[in-house]
């Protein structure tokens, strides 16, 4: 599968080419933030010496998205990727010692979620645990990897805008994330809530939620992920459309069967719709489908 680099995007902003080495910064941080989504430290205790070991770095994704584990292949030139043959997912595996250790060791300083067992993997080779920045900077591509894995580009019919979200479990790590300062002149919603889950029988817990949710983020959220591209093509197929929503966005409240409401209907059908094949159970595109008289 071909890449797009975020440098070839239009927009690039001269507070990006100013970083050093450019493209390990953007690869790194942004890999971090795929870690910290779905990635996963198999720490296991061998049987024959009883000693804790690093089995396997892993992340595991869905095939729709199987383009994220393809370009961290692509750029580390390490690793396997395996498909499940009765589920629709893909999981990227690093399995030797060398080549966990050379993950580990550039990973340190960048992990902010996964750090229990990030601190015990630092440990079994020998390495000096960092502490991250949780003041995540601006145009840091940790935060694309992080949407790219476990965020959320959406559209919010009754607020008639396009937003970014994400959403994590609380504990003493998520509730310090800071992205005040990530998107330019943007600052996320915070949300603290009690939810239940039946994945694993019923439990009730607290999740943190970032919402930039804010109509004037939309233009500033489109210019960082052009900077610092999805590789989640849903994503930003999505994130790419936010420039010509902006200009009709307007036409939602025009009559039924007037022609902005039509070129607003199929703006936003075709939004839900891409690499979407549940697209139809969004409740608010029965407002939206266009039928002439």
């Amino acid at each position: 599968m071909g890449t797009q680099s975020a440098e070839n995007c239009k927009g690039f902003s001269e507070t990006a080419r100013q970083l050093p080495d450019i493209e390990d910064y953007k690869f790194w941080n942004w890999f971090a933030g795929v870690i910290d989504g779905d990635g996963n430290f198999d720490i296991r205790r061998d049987p024959s010496s009883k000693k804790k070991v690093l089995k396997q770095i892993r992340i595991k994704l869905h095939n729709r998205d199987v383009r994220i584990l393809s370009r961290i292949q692509d750029y580390l030139h390490i690793g396997r990727i395996r498909s499940d043959k009765n589920k629709p997912y893909s999981i990227y595996i690093v399995s030797t010692r060398e080549n966990m250790i050379y993950l580990v060791k550039h990973l340190n300083g960048l992990i902010r979620l996964k750090v229990p067992v990030f601190k015990e993997a630092c440990l079994l080779y020998n390495i000096d645990y960092k502490e991250a920045n949780y003041n995540i900077e601006l145009y840091d591509p940790y935060f694309s990897g992080l949407v790219d894995t476990d965020g959320s580009i959406v559209f919010n019919y009754a607020g008639n805008r396009i937003e970014c979200n994400l959403e994590f479990q609380y504990n003493q790590y998520t509730s310090k994330l800071n992205f005040d300062s990530t998107i330019l002149n943007s600052k996320p919603y915070i949300v603290i809530r009690k939810k239940s889950s039946v994945l694993a029988g019923p439990k009730d817990f607290t999740s943190i939620a970032f919402k930039f949710q804010n109509v004037n983020n939309m233009l500033f959220i489109y210019d960082y992920f052009m900077n610092n591209r999805l590789y989640s093509d849903m994503k930003f197929y999505r994130v790419t459309k936010i420039k010509g929503f902006i200009d009709i966005r307007k036409y939602k409240n025009s009559p039924i069967f007037s022609l902005e409401h039509k070129i607003y209907s199929n703006f936003v059908l075709n939004w839900i719709k891409y690499d979407n094949p549940l697209w139809y159970k969004v409740p608010f595109t029965k407002y939206l489908i266009y039928k002439d008289k």
